[in-house]
């Protein structure tokens, strides 16, 4: 899909949010409709994206099951194996995790690596990457690897990362952590003693 076309596609999805997401009387003032109202109102939409999470869910079990991998699931919906536990404690939020990767989408293609990328650091609940990255963080150990399959949600969401990776794209993505959690404190980096 050519690149104008997704951002036409984008900026009307979310016109179509605004103006559904107005409901001012003439007068400024906010009208509130009955809890019924509402919930007969957003029915469809809450539906829909039941089927969405549903079909990507199926998806991903497909992508699971072909490779064998035994993985657990999160109560976000985050599938993962921790392949190599690693050693000290498991990261918390404010440390800093750095991380090489390699992200898949679900056909197999390889969309990002740290080969080509450089490697990725974050501060765990606290820097703007994927929530992937901060809820498999806290799982994850100096050293550790994982395999994580990613809803959507909790990669690149409806919008997708403007360049490889559609929106509602569910992908795969492993991870090894390459450096010993460091706190933030007072914007200085202390090493743990460990």
């Amino acid at each position: 899909m050519p690149k104008r076309f997704k951002l036409l596609t984008n900026c009307l999805f979310c016109a179509a949010m605004l103006a559904a997401g107005c409901n001012n009387g003439p007068t400024g003032t906010v009208v509130r409709d009955s809890d019924k109202a509402a919930d007969d109102r957003y029915a469809p939409y809450v539906e829909g994206n039941k089927n969405i999470m549903r079909r990507e869910n199926e998806e991903m079990l497909m992508f699971i099951n072909r490779y064998g991998w035994r993985m657990e699931r999160s109560g976000t919906g985050l599938y993962y194996e921790i392949t190599a536990p690693g050693k000290g404690e498991t990261f918390v939020e404010g440390d800093l995790v750095t991380l090489e990767y390699s992200t898949f989408l679900l056909s197999g293609e390889k969309v990002y690596d740290s080969d080509s990328s450089g490697v990725k650091s974050f501060i765990v609940n606290r820097s703007e990457e994927i929530d992937a990255l901060h809820e498999i963080a806290h799982k994850l150990r100096p050293g550790a690897s994982a395999v994580m399959v990613i809803p959507s949600h909790l990669a690149y969401g409806v919008v997708g990362d403007g360049d490889r990776i559609a929106g509602l794209q569910p992908i795969v993505m492993k991870v090894h952590v390459t450096d010993s959690p460091e706190k933030i404190a007072n914007g200085s980096l202390i090493k743990p003693n460990y």
